[in-house]
């Protein structure tokens, strides 16, 4: 346990902002005679072998700069004075593995909220954790070997910066409105029995509902049966406000009797864009009625 040696370094290498800087770095042992690694040996020595399964030892990479000290304790455990006296309590990793470890005294002197959360986590402030096995028992790494770990994605920092723009007021160009109204549509589509997109206000399976959207201020939805039968008329006072480009229909007909499973037709009127017909699904959940 605490701060021992290892053979090589980690370090960042930043090329975006120019950065380099080294990293804290641990490893971990298996104990002998354990049911998965049999032949661990937790001398505190990292030496790897041909079989990870015969001693475990693993790379804990820290998202914490490196101190030639040894001076992190909230990554090695140590000595923590407080106001009682000295109290001896060890960093342990994956600590969700056993009940009740010990965390940094609330009174312990000279340690920060950060290194407590950092103590208290199961994995402590690790960023990757992975092995390294030997290809055979003579072949290893040389000095000046260098292993990289590139990143796919770059992680977002404080330093990154967003820019955006938006409308003067709440104006729409005319070319805007006209681009809106070529995406009008309707979803979820199909709706299939409950689906939280149809059920985000009432949160009920009882109370599902389809939504038009990309809607003009002034526009008539009409909903018709593939026979041709007009199920529902939907106009802009329908919508929660005049000016939302939302308009909800929960599946009832002009009578407020609930539709039966199957496609529908919808008809979307704007007096000045003209229309669009949109087709869609609908697969009611199954009802079970209880007999009385």
């Amino acid at each position: 346990m605490g701060f021992v040696d290892v053979p090589f370094q980690v370090w960042v290498v930043d090329e975006q902002y120019g950065e380099e800087y080294q990293l804290a770095v641990g490893f971990i042992e298996a104990k002998k005679g354990s049911p998965l690694f049999p032949y661990g040996n937790p001398d505190g020595k990292w030496d790897p072998v041909t079989d990870m399964r015969d001693n475990g030892e693993m790379l804990i990479i820290f998202d914490s700069p490196y101190d030639p000290e040894g001076n992190q304790i909230e990554l090695t455990g140590g000595d923590f004075q407080t106001g009682s006296g000295t109290v001896t309590i060890w960093a342990d990793f994956a600590r969700f593995h056993q009940l009740a470890l010990p965390n940094i005294p609330d009174d312990a002197q000279g340690i920060t909220d950060e290194q407590k959360a950092i103590f208290a986590s199961p994995y402590l402030s690790t960023m990757y954790t992975f092995g390294l096995v030997r290809v055979d028992s003579t072949a290893w790494f040389t000095p000046g070997d260098v292993l990289t770990i590139p990143l796919d994605v770059y992680p977002y920092t404080e330093e990154d910066v967003y820019q955006f723009s938006t409308l003067a007021g709440t104006t729409m160009t005319e070319e805007d409105e006209r681009a809106r109204w070529e995406k009008v549509n309707v979803y979820p589509n199909p709706l299939f029995g409950y689906n939280s997109l149809s059920n985000y206000y009432s949160n009920t399976p009882d109370e599902p509902f389809v939504t038009f959207t990309n809607l003009p201020e002034d526009v008539t939805v009409k909903i018709y049966s593939l026979s041709g039968t007009l199920l529902r008329t939907l106009t802009t006072d329908d919508k929660d406000s005049p000016t939302s480009p939302f308009l909800r229909w929960d599946l009832e007909n002009e009578s407020t009797l609930r539709v039966a499973s199957g496609m529908y037709l919808a008809i979307v009127s704007s007096p000045k864009y003209g229309d669009k017909v949109l087709k869609f699904a609908i697969i009611m959940p199954q009802k079970q009625i209880q007999r009385f």
